[in-house]
């Protein structure tokens, strides 16, 4: 890894250690620090990892001072006392979007019918949908509510349609697919909810874990162009490209969505019928939501309740002086409901008589504000809020359907819950019969130690194994702390010949490594022999520590032992051309049919700057493709490597596969020596 993703990677990690301590900026322009949560370990990885690095002397005394008025004024002599009752909507700026992306390619509202029919009665309240939401989440200080409405759409869907019941995927991924798969505002932060969910439906998305979020966008100290608001380069609105593990997962997807009428009746039709949320944005008013960035006087208990009531008309001029947009979720509606007006000044509006002037009728929405802010006192839930039909009715409104879910098969010796039953590995029924769980398995344990820090050699750790039997199931744990987990290596070497990469540098700033691998590259041979756990710290400055790792060997137990994998291999030598985005392809045939139980590639390719290379599996004529690896994932020269492959579990094995191998960088050059494909049935 060089210094500069290095140093890319220390401001993301300062990002998520300070969990939204950013600044808020208020209607005066001046900055605001509000604190959520700050651990006194960012400090010291700060100061550790600037020590020794030269070329980062100009920065580091202006990083540190400004990490310093961070840490005093993200700091609290309260300790931990709770400051519910206390929350006010002048806590801090809730962050918006640009409105001409939210409303991008709408359609005028009057070229839109209604839902539903015009005689159909609607109940007079509708909490239904409430329950089928994922948690509130925040959007901390970036302006990408369109992209969390659209996410919380998602995991809505996913719950309505029953099959997981705590999706959780990934707005992080969701924003970098926008801009750079579909080629939507590539040059700005915001984005719109059909082009969201065409990324969705077209692309798909990853789960949360994947690739998490992060609260604050890049800055200049992330990447030298990221200075400034508008036109940047995409990747400082997306921070970044996705880690090769976030590339190489399983994609989820939802139906082609659509364009409905916003009016009362039309979305309360959609919803009862269909049983499913609408998604909303438009133009954000800031008195009638309570903002803090208000010229006007606001409310704060309505804040507290999540009230949006219909502008005054004080409000809607002041508000497109500074014109804004907002995107959120509805997800049910009271008729009942019933909000005191008010006029610019803030004063709660009576008719002659004294008596209160109220705006009834409102529809129930999901925020992305976090929690504890605003709607706290929500009776639906913290962040939840209320907002005027009559509000809803200029906005644009946006809906998809029940995905149809195909979950992967269950990969029975790699420690997670593949098919989302709530059953891991051999406790899964689907794994009854498979090698991993048939036959006696052997658990050995290995010693852990320091990692060497920047050494080429690592640290090796040796299991012996003295009992015979041949292969048929094979995995390891391992347990690593560690403040920088993509300088990591992991292989397993079989002393006498045969080594896996389990991990190459993966993980970027994450910290620690607890994870099982699942490995078939010895299936088939005896187990006698020494096993050897090699970690490799490739750069230096952040340390580590093996803590422990095991070896799993099942036997094979009768007639399993003679169903091994079949290898196919393609040798042709072909250059890789350089700085081409089409790259160099090359293809296997398998003549043979037969349900594909596992399958593994190894790839042979002399570069010597793997950072360049993005390798992908494809079957000619299929529509999909496995990403093996993606370009800008790690640097160093390319080590020939085996990858194991998940995305075509279950598939007839018999056709043409492809190889293809693309230079993404002009200036080094390589070969692709061959490849093999390795296909268990």
């Amino acid at each position: 890894m060089t210094e500069s993703q290095k140093a890319k990677g220390l401001t993301r990690e300062m990002q998520r250690d300070r969990f939204g301590c950013v600044e808020q900026r208020g209607s005066d322009g001046k900055g605001a620090l509000k604190r959520d949560r700050l651990e006194g370990r960012t400090k010291r990885m700060l100061t550790h990892r600037l020590q020794d690095k030269p070329w980062m002397k100009y920065v580091s005394t202006g990083i540190l001072l400004a990490s310093a008025s961070l840490w005093a004024a993200c700091s609290s002599d309260e300790g931990s006392v709770d400051k519910r009752s206390e929350v006010t909507n002048e806590d801090g700026d809730a962050p918006l979007s640009n409105l001409d992306d939210l409303t991008a390619g709408a359609p005028s509202k009057a070229d839109l019918p209604e839902e539903g029919k015009a005689d159909a009665v609607y109940p007079p309240t509708y909490f239904d949908l409430v329950k089928l939401q994922s948690p509130v989440k925040s959007q901390g200080s970036r302006g990408v509510c369109s992209i969390f409405a659209s996410t919380a759409h998602m995991e809505h869907l996913y719950i309505a349609e029953g099959t997981i019941k705590t999706p959780d995927f990934s707005e992080q991924f969701l924003q970098w697919s926008v801009k750079n798969e579909v080629k939507a505002f590539r040059n700005t932060e915001g984005s719109s909810a059909s082009e969201n969910l065409r990324a969705i439906y077209q692309f798909g998305i990853v789960e949360e874990a994947a690739w998490p979020y992060e609260s604050t966008k890049w800055s200049s100290y992330n990447h030298p162009e990221c200075s400034g608001e508008d036109s940047l380069p995409t990747e400082c609105y997306t921070n970044g490209n996705p880690p090769e593990a976030a590339m190489g997962a399983k994609r989820w997807r939802i139906p082609q969505g659509r364009w409905i009428n916003s009016n009362e009746r039309s979305i309360k039709a959609h919803m009862f019928s269909k049983k499913t949320a609408v998604e909303v944005g438009g133009t954000f008013y800031y008195q009638a939501w309570n903002h803090r960035g208000s010229p006007l006087p606001t409310n704060n208990a309505y804040w507290r309740k999540g009230y949006v009531t219909y502008p005054n008309d004080v409000d809607k001029q002041k508000s497109l002086e500074k014109r804004a947009g907002h995107g959120f979720l509805l997800v049910g509606w009271d008729d009942t409901l019933e909000v005191q007006k008010r006029d610019g000044d803030g004063k709660l509006l009576t008719d002659s008589q004294g008596n209160p002037l109220m705006e009834k009728g409102f529809f129930i929405f999901k925020n992305s504000w976090g929690k504890g802010s605003f709607g706290v006192d929500n009776p639906h839930g913290d962040g939840y809020g209320y907002i005027s039909y009559k509000y809803v009715a200029e906005l644009n409104a946006y809906v998809s359907g029940l995905p149809k879910i195909e979950l992967p098969k269950e990969v029975c010796n790699d420690g997670e819950d593949n098919d989302m039953d709530g059953k891991t590995d051999c406790d899964d029924p689907d794994c009854a019969q498979d090698p991993s769980c048939v036959g006696s398995t052997q658990v050995f344990s290995g010693t852990g130690g320091a990692i060497p820090d920047n050494d080429p050699k690592g640290l090796t750790s040796s299991i012996v194994v003295a009992k015979g039997g041949t292969i048929s199931a094979m995995s390891v744990a391992v347990d690593i702390t560690h403040t920088y987990s993509g300088d990591i290596t992991i292989k397993l070497v079989r002393e006498g010949g045969g080594e896996v990469v389990l991990q190459d540098r993966d993980g970027g700033s994450e910290h620690n490594i607890k994870r099982v691998f699942g490995i078939s590259d010895f299936n088939g041979q005896d187990a006698v022999g020494t096993w050897k756990l090699v970690v490799i710290d490739n750069a230096k400055l952040d340390t580590g520590t093996l803590n422990g790792w095991t070896l799993s060997i099942t036997d094979c137990v009768g007639n399993d032992c003679a169903s091994g994998a079949k290898t196919y291999s393609n040798t042709e030598s072909k250059p890789i051309d350089d700085g081409s985005s089409t790259g160099v392809f090359s293809n296997i045939v398998v003549d043979d049919e037969g349900e594909i139980s596992a399958m593994k590639v190894f790839v042979d390719i002399t570069h010597p700057e793997q950072i360049d290379l993005t390798i992908k599996l494809q079957r000619v004529g299929v529509p999909g493709e496995a990403i093996l690896q993606e370009a800008a994932s790690a640097d160093g020269p390319y080590v020939p490597r085996s990858y194991n492959v998940s995305n075509f579990l279950g598939q007839d094995a018999k056709g043409t596969w492809r190889l293809v191998v693309v230079d993404e960088a002009a200036g080094d050059s390589g070969t692709l020596n061959g490849w093999s494909l390795e296909i268990a049935r």
